[in-house]
């Protein structure tokens, strides 16, 4: 089984969030290379008020959602759908939307529309150790040190961790960054070829 989170791994959350950020601050372009944490902390120009603001407003706005990007091309969607038509994939994200809206359905379209048919979503409240151990992950990608941390050493999963400015001063024994998504997949199918029955 393998267990990919979404924002920043799948989806470009970060630009579509970066431009509210400068519409809300006033103060020019905030570039991706500036940032030093996934939190957005210890920035020259970001506050804490604005962060939390702009994070509350993406929560009330499920076109926000809808709207993102994807990080990856068509044959990486087309071997993620292969893999989820297999009961291989699940998605496990920290996203939390408002009352007023469904935040798992719209992630579901979003995937749906990238061609997976059926995406296993799981909405994930406190530590991601406990979803990935539940439901027996052996490989695990995720951009948040915080959460790859957690999974490192907490289940017997492997950890990747996609290269991003603001995860760039995280290091672990226990979690591997990686710089391209082809390095996930080759990871993949490691992982598979070590579940696959050998023959006599």
């Amino acid at each position: 089984m393998v267990g990919l989170d979404i924002d920043g791994v799948l989806a470009d959350f970060l630009s579509p969030f970066l431009l509210r950020l400068e519409k809300r601050i006033g103060k020019g372009p905030i570039p991706a290379e500036s940032l030093r944490s996934v939190r957005l902390s210890a920035h020259p120009v970001l506050t804490e008020e604005a962060v939390r603001e702009c994070a509350d407003a993406v929560r009330r706005d499920p076109d926000f959602w809808d709207g993102l990007d994807s990080l990856l091309g068509p044959e990486h969607w087309r071997r993620l759908e292969h893999l989820s038509q297999s009961g291989q994939l699940s998605f496990i994200t920290h996203r939390t939307g408002h009352e007023s809206w469904d935040i798992h359905a719209v992630t579901s379209g979003w995937f749906r529309r990238h061609g997976i048919t059926n995406p296993d979503v799981h909405l994930v409240e406190k530590e991601k150790s406990a979803v990935v151990e539940r439901l027996g992950v052996m490989l695990f990608v995720d951009d948040n040190y915080e959460n790859c941390q957690d999974v490192a050493e907490h289940t017997e999963a492997r950890v990747l961790m996609p290269h991003h400015p603001y995860n760039r001063d995280f290091s672990h024994p226990g979690v591997t960054r990686v710089m391209h998504f082809n390095e996930v997949f080759a990871e993949i199918e490691h992982c598979l070829d070590l579940r696959a029955p050998t023959s006599v």
